[in-house]
This record gives C-alpha cells, sequence and structure tokens, in this order.
C-alpha cells in the first residue's frame, strides 16, 4: 500500500521568508498497512494531550480505486492543527529511513535496536526547549516553544529536527555501541551523523534547492539555509534573540589545542573536547566542507548548479551513510569513522580518489587525526581460510560464525583468553558507481561484526572519582566480505588507545560533578559495577537536539485512565512510552 502525504520543506518561518510553500507532498514506498495514527509497521505516532492520556490520530483515507491513500488533514486548521502535525512528523520519519535504506546508501531494510517493530513519535510532547530520542520508550519526542504574539515554535514542524532525531534512533540500530558509549568522539558521532542526516534530507527537496541556488548564486559555501540546523527553533530556544540556528555545519570548528582563532560569533573554534555537541562540529563542518568542494568541482560540469547539487548530495550521501555499516562495533573514534568513509568509497570508486584526499585533509587539519598515517585502512584484502567458508552458512547460522572468529582471532584482532561476541551478520547488496558516467553495478557484502570488552583503569585525577579502579569499554572488528570473489574489501578495528582514554577519563569527572553517576538510574545514566569494574550505560540519552536541556515547564498530573494502544501498535512499547511521559 502506498500513501501521498504532505512534509515540511523548511522550518515555518524561513520558508516563508524565502518564499516557499510550508509544504510538500511525497509518496510512501509499498507499506503492509496504514492506519488511523498515523500507523505503519515500522513508525506509529502517538499524541497525547497535557494530561498524558492519547489523542486521536489522523484519520487514514483509503485509497479506494485510486493508487494512493492519504490522511485528512482539514485545511482550515493549517499547519498548526494537530492533524497535520501528526502526518508531517510520520512522513518526515518515513522519508528519512527511505533514504537510509536507499539501494547505493545501505541497501537494506533497517531495524531498531529496541527489538520491537514500531518506532513510536510523539509530536508534542510537551513545552521544553529541545526533542531527542530514547532507546528504552522506543520514541522520538518532539517538544514545542511558547512565543508571545506568534505560534509556538513546534519541533515536529520542522524537518531538520524530525529527521535529526530519527537520524539517532536508526544510527542506534547500526551501531548499537554507541548508545551505551563513554568516550566522546563515540557520543559526538551520534550527534554529527543526525546532524548530516537532516543535510542530507534538505538536499532531497527540488524546491528548497532551486530557492536556496537562486538567492546565493549558485554557492553552497556561505548558505545558511542548508548549514545550519534548526532556526526556527534555535532563535525561539534564545530568549535574547541572537541566535540564528541550533548548530552551523558551515564553521572551522577543530580539536587543535593551541588553535586561538575565534568564529563570527566571537566563540572560540577549538571545541570542547567532552561535550559531544561541541565536539560534534568539528566533524560535520570538515565533511560539509567536503560537500561544498563536491558541488564546487561537479558545477563545472553540469548545465545548473541545480543538478550538482543534486549529484554532488547524492555522492555524499554514499559516502557518509555507507560507511556506517563498515564502522567496527563498540567505542569508536572520529578516526575510526574516517576509515570507514574511505575503505566504502574506495570499494565504491577505486579510481577516483578525490574526494578520499579532501577527507583526509580536512581530517588532519581540524586535528580530528594526528595524521594522514591514522587514517590508513585495509582493503581488498585476499584472506585464505575464507576461501572455503561457505558465507550463507557464516551469514545464517550463529555457531558457524562464533567457529569462524574462533579459529581467525589473530585476523579478527581478538586478544587471547578474552570472551567475544559475533553480532548479527548483515547481507546487502548496495550499488557501486565504479565508473564515471557507467552504470550503477550491484555488489554483494556479508557485513562481519565481532566484539569485546576489554578493561583499563580509571584515571585519578583531581578531584579523585569515588568510583571503582577499572572500567570497562568495548571494541571490535568489521570485516566486509565480497560474496562473490571472498575479497575482505576492508578491515577495521576499532582504536581505542591514543587520546581516548584520557578523554574518557575527563568524562566521567564531568559527569560525576553534574551528579550523573548513579546506580538507581535517576539521572538517565545508568552505572553497573561488578568485582571492582565499572560500566557506564544509556550516556546516549544526553543527546538531545539543543545540548543540554533548558528547564522545562512541568506537565500536569496525570489521571489514573489507563489508555489504550491504537491498532498496530506494540502494546508493551507503548505503555512503556505512556509511563515516561506520566514521569516527564
Amino acid at each position: 500500500m502506498k500513501a501521498r502525504l504532505p512534509m515540511m520543506l523548511d522550518d515555518p518561518e524561513t520558508s516563508r521568508y524565502a518564499g516557499l510553500d510550508d509544504f510538500e507532498m511525497f509518496d510512501t514506498r509499498d507499506e503492509d498497512f496504514f492506519l488511523d495514527g498515523p500507523v505503519s509497521r515500522r513508525v506509529a505516532v502517538l499524541d497525547f494531550d497535557t494530561a498524558g492520556l492519547v489523542l486521536p490520530g489522523a484519520r487514514f483515507v483509503d485509497p479506494g480505486k485510486r493508487k494512493l491513500g492519504g490522511y485528512d488533514c482539514p485545511a482550515e486548521e493549517g499547519i498548526h492543527g494537530r492533524s497535520f502535525q501528526q502526518v508531517n512528523a510520520f512522513a518526515t520519519v518515513l522519508r528519512t529511513m527511505y533514504m537510509y535504506e536507499e539501494p547505493d546508501a545501505l541497501g537494506r531494510r533497517l531495524t531498531w535496536a529496541f527489538g520491537a517493530p514500531q518506532l513510536l513519535v510523539v509530536p508534542r510532547a510537551g513545552e521544553m526547549a529541545n526533542a531527542f530520542y530514547e532507546r528504552e520508550s522506543h520514541s522520538l519526542q518532539l517538544f514545542h516553544i511558547s512565543r508571545t504574539g506568534k505560534p509556538p515554535a513546534c519541533a515536529c514542524l520542522s524537518r531538520d529536527i524530525i529527521s535529526h532525531e530519527t537520524g539517532h534512533a536508526i544510527l542506534d540500530g547500526i551501531a548499537p555501541d554507541l548508545y551505551n558509549s563513554l568516550t566522546p568522539q563515540s557520543l559526538a558521532l551520534h550527534e554529527a551523523i543526525a546532524d548530516l542526516t537532516a543535510l542530507l534530507m534538505s538536499f532531497r527537496s527540488s524546491k528548497l534547492r532551486q530557492a536556496v541556488l537562486k538567492a546565493t548564486n549558485g554557492s553552497i559555501a556561505d548558505s545558511t539555509a542548508f548549514a545550519t540546523v534548526a532556526p526556527e527553533f534555535g532563535m525561539a530556544r534564545d530568549p535574547t534573540g541572537a541566535a540564528r540556528y541550533l548548530r552551523s555545519l558551515l564553521n572551522e570548528k577543530t580539536l587543535n589545542r593551541g588553535d586561538t582563532s575565534l568564529d563570527e560569533n566571537g566563540m572560540p573554534n577549538r571545541v570542547n573536547r567532552y561535550e559531544p555537541h561541541s565536539l560534534s562540529e568539528a566533524l560535520s563542518g570538515a565533511l560539509y566542507t567536503v560537500m561544498v568542494k563536491i558541488h564546487g568541482a561537479l558545477s563545472t560540469g553540469y548545465s545548473g548548479s541545480g543538478k550538482a547539487l543534486f549529484v554532488g548530495g547524492e555522492r555524499f550521501k554514499r559516502m557518509i551513510l555507507r560507511a556506517l555499516d563498515y564502522l567496527p562495533p563498540g567505542e569508536v573514534s572520529f578516526g575510526d569513522y574516517g576509515r570507514a568513509i574511505l575503505a566504502s568509497d574506495q570499494a565504491a570508486h577505486p579510481k577516483d580518489g578525490q574526494e578520499r584526499q579532501w577527507i583526509c585533509d580536512e581530517f588532519v587539519r581540524r586535528a580530528l587525526v594526528p595524521d594522514k598515517a591514522a587514517l590508513e585502512v585495509e582493503t581488498n584484502v585476499r584472506y585464505k581460510p575464507l576461501a572455503k567458508v561457505d558465507l550463507q552458512t557464516l551469514a545464517d547460522s550463529d555457531w558457524a560464525a562464533y567457529r569462524f572468529a574462533d579459529r581467525n582471532r589473530e585476523f579478527l584482532g581478538i586478544p587471547d583468553g578474552l570472551a567475544f561476541r559475533v553480532r548479527p551478520r548483515l547481507d546487502t547488496t548496495k550499488l557501486y558507481y565504479r565508473t564515471k558516467g557507467a552504470e550503477p553495478e550491484p555488489i554483494r557484502e556479508l557485513i562481519f561484526k565481532v566484539s569485546w570488552d576489554q578493561e583499563e583503569p580509571n584515571g585519578t585525577g583531581s578531584p579523585p572519582l569515588q568510583i571503582p579502579g577499572l572500567r570497562q569499554i568495548t571494541v571490535g572488528t568489521t570485516l566486509a566480505i565480497d560474496w562473490e570473489t571472498r575479497t575482505v574489501r576492508a578491515r577495521l578495528t576499532s582504536q581505542w588507545k591514543g587520546e581516548q582514554p584520557s578523554d574518557r577519563d575527563e568524562m566521567l569527572r564531568k559527569l560525576a560533578a553534574a551528579g550523573a553517576l548513579s546506580e538507581d538510574g535517576r539521572s538517565g545514566l545508568r552505572v553497573e559495577s561488578s568485582n571492582g569494574v565499572m560500566r557506564v550505560r544509556a550516556t546516549a540519552r544526553m543527546l538531545h537536539i539543543a545540548g543540554a536541556a533548558p528547564e522545562s515547564r512541568p506537565l500536569p498530573a496525570p489521571v489514573a485512565t489507563r489508555p489504550i494502544p491504537p491498532p498496530g501498535v506494540d502494546a508493551g512499547a507503548f505503555y512503556d512510552l505512556v509511563e515516561f511521559r506520566r514521569r516527564s
């Protein structure tokens, strides 16, 4: 079944300032069903009133003899009507998912890290200057900010915010270890991928592309329409009116400790290594700079910069999304992600290395890695034991996968004597553009990931922490195996040493100072300790769209009535979410 759904072009005020319509229509792919809510097999919208009770969902209009169904959004209510907000959030989540699943991106169907079929979307979660994804409640929580003399700034009407939070949920399914990471760069990677997801979604609208390029004379080098995240929400969040957005990807942020330069707002370009939102700007800024160069290079070969932006955006999408399958499991660094980008791009464009050179240059210039040697990655490795392995059995059988990993510990980097975990194998077929101008070539890969736990000392520092002397972190290896040739297209093991242990020490000190380290999980984080070793869980719950959350207006006390799950919604996840909303 297919449906035609409205989706916001941009934030409402931004669209009107640019003379654009508020929304455009997009046609879904085939879904198993659509129900009132909106609800599909993989996404369900749950709208609550201030008492925590579920409100009626937008009504699905059966297509009858037509090919496309839709949802009833009364025109007189406009974009601030409840039905439109429900449908817009649903549509934006679906379209973001489709982008990741495209044959030249991940080339496979997404799964959620929480193990249930549906991502729950709360379009009007309450009044707070924020939005977030939470694995525990299987949900995206989208809030609003009241404003005097104008409609509220609603996260559920921001394409940037919805796609950003959907990016968090998707990445959690791809790389679930990041959700429990103590490494600042791992959490910052989560935030950067979410921001880049919002950027890629902005490239998807032909109307927006045309309007922006017309206003900037065909350049994206200084375009706030593409480079900034959630401008309307950012301005509404700042009572002084000084903020023009939440974050900007057009920046010169760096990890260079000796950098004393300031940005246009008088803020240091040297980022805080221990705050994920600040740290993420260095990575997203580096990659946006590469996107600007890609667009500039393509603009000379196409009749218009709009076509160049579409083609460049698709190439950029392939670079940053396909790399996520290549990421090693565990606590990863910016360097690990850089190597994953280079490895997946090398497999796709073996004869065209200009973009890879730009990435290396930006990673080194911004001190994301110490030097270019830190980005070297093994590709096209011939490994004899794979010649006799039945890859289908390796993919399907946990026993065969564990037996293969145990027999090939050295190749996989698994230390002797340590237990390990083999992750679910991925059988993917991606489209690769191996030669310019040629038709894309489908390449089938087996993604094989194995992880293990390392122990390292908790740094003492000042003040000393009242925690166990050791901590446990997860590291691992990814093999991307060509199904036809059995060549290891890439082998990547997480680089968890270097500066990462000291960064983890500082992260622990910051969390301890904030009173966030407790075993009862009241702070949102959970600390688990056993035999003098600790593990911190759910650190990604700190990743709100706007960074540190300002004080929020508490919701009224709920009534005792227990709502009924809408049709098609997983009941366990639904009641977990209701309880979460009542506690918030």
